[in-house]
């Protein structure tokens, strides 16, 4: 990437971080309602149970005893599926409705235990449970503790555990009930808990960095025939097989029921965005589908340049390459102290529409030639950039040619320049190609390497 690629720092100094250590006094349960519920763990020992008040009922009230508790309760009982029925003497986990916190049960012997999961039964197959979210799980601080999770400054790691901002974020990207989403870089599971309480039918996740996977893992199963996980690499990870064809749509009719959501890595996230642009452009990887939205976390700065206007200081090859191709929103920002490590810039959430038709009709690596070359030299006139699409001994008269057919005032900066006469000057650059076949795959740094090659050469030969 050049100058204009943004490559992200702002990491703090240490290697490793403990994510421990910051996480912020308003992170929230991730079972908290729209009445902002919460649920609070409580360790109880097995030999407590002879002081719990509530007695243990006989099998023949079971479904009385349902009825009962859906009366004085409704919408608290989240768990629709029996394959999260735990083993004899485990820790069941219930909310309680009417007051902010919960309490953590522990139910002897396999009669009452059989009556809650019954109760469940009984209340999935009457279709009472209309809705599903994750039964109660310990909470994102709780996970980076088991699993003794630190923050790995090489792969730009910044985790968001507030359930408020995640729960923000998949605002963003619409109604995800009964969705097919792919998450990108979940890391410990906070964005993907948000996810899964919207409602999706199936949620691919996708993560390189191996210690999250046990983590994930406990969301999977928590949400049975839901989740899936991939662990690997998305900069080398193919979307065009990975979701059912039957939600595909054509592209000139709306967006499919498929989201691609992501906290991104600051470190991945610009070759990720111009990855996925280029599988935009060509309708391929995730957009087989049809106009496949994304809704992403970037560096502000980052977030800016992508939606920039014409004229505008953050202008850069990244607006271009984005506007001409999508409808781009900056949603809302994040604070960095949010974040766990905090880093020392500001988060902005990005959400991308591919649009029905492009604004510039030529293909990706064509326009991208074009856009790059001519911010390269951002703050000169845009002859400047585009006298480095020619051979020199071509280059004058070429750029002369080029400008004229595409009708534009060479004094122009790079950043005034707009998306239909970045269209001007793609299409003329196209007709160029044509009339000379070896133009597009000439680089002028392949020129400059060996006029520099034989520099050095002549060099030697003369001492």
């Amino acid at each position: 990437m050049n100058s204009d690629s943004e490559q992200f720092g702002g990491q703090n100094s240490e290697s490793e971080l403990d994510l421990d250590q910051s996480c912020h006094s308003n992170e929230e349960g991730p079972l908290e309602s729209a009445s902002n519920q919460s649920v609070e763990v409580e360790s109880v020992m097995s030999d407590d149970i002879s002081s719990m008040s509530r007695p243990l009922r006989s099998s023949k009230n079971k479904a009385s005893s349902c009825k009962s508790r859906q009366r004085k309760s409704p919408g608290t009982i989240t768990v629709a599926d029996t394959a999260l029925r735990p083993k004899k003497g485990t820790t069941l986990f219930r909310t309680q409705r009417g007051s902010s916190t919960g309490s953590l049960e522990h139910l002897a012997g396999e009669e009452q235990e059989d009556n809650v999961f019954d109760c469940l039964e009984e209340l999935a197959a009457s279709g009472k449970m209309t809705s599903f979210r994750l039964p109660p799980l310990p909470t994102i601080r709780e996970i980076i503790k088991l699993y003794n999770l630190r923050a790995q400054k090489q792969l730009s790691q910044n985790f968001l555990l507030d359930l408020r901002l995640t729960d923000k974020i998949i605002r963003q990207a619409g109604n995800l009930r009964n969705a097919c989403v792919c998450e990108v870089g979940p890391g410990p599971g906070g964005l993907t808990r948000s996810i899964l309480n919207a409602g999706v039918a199936d949620l691919l996740i996708v993560e390189k960095d191996s210690r999250f996977i046990p983590g994930l893992q406990l969301l999977s199963e928590a949400a049975p025939g839901r989740v899936r996980i991939v662990h690997g690499d998305v900069l080398a990870y193919g979307m065009n097989t990975a979701f059912p064809a039957h939600i595909a749509k054509v592209w000139e009719d709306e967006p499919p029921e498929l989201h691609i959501i992501g906290n991104l890595p600051f470190s991945v996230s610009t070759p990720l965005i111009i990855k996925w642009l280029e599988e935009m452009a060509d309708r391929s990887g995730p957009f087989v589908y049809g106009r496949t939205r994304l809704t992403l976390t970037f560096q502000k700065e980052v977030a800016e340049r992508l939606t920039a206007s014409t004229g505008s200081r953050q202008r850069s090859r990244l607006s271009i390459m984005a506007q001409y191709l999508s409808t781009v929103k900056n949603c809302f920002t994040i604070p960095g102290r949010a974040f766990v490590p905090k880093p020392d810039v500001d988060v902005g959430v990005v959400h991308f529409t591919p649009l029905v038709k492009p604004h510039i009709q030529q293909p990706f690596k064509l326009v991208e030639k074009v856009v790059r070359n001519v911010f390269q030299f951002r703050r000169k006139h845009c002859h400047k950039g585009l006298e480095m699409l020619f051979p020199e001994a071509q280059r004058l008269r070429m750029t002369e040619e080029l400008l004229r057919r595409a009708d534009l005032d060479p004094t122009l900066r790079p950043v005034d320049i707009s998306i239909s006469q970045f269209r001007a000057l793609a299409d003329a650059y196209s007709r160029l190609c044509r009339e000379n076949h070896t133009l597009f795959s000439y680089d002028f740094r392949d020129e400059l390497r060996q006029k520099r090659h034989s520099y050095r050469q002549t060099k030697r030969e003369r001492r």
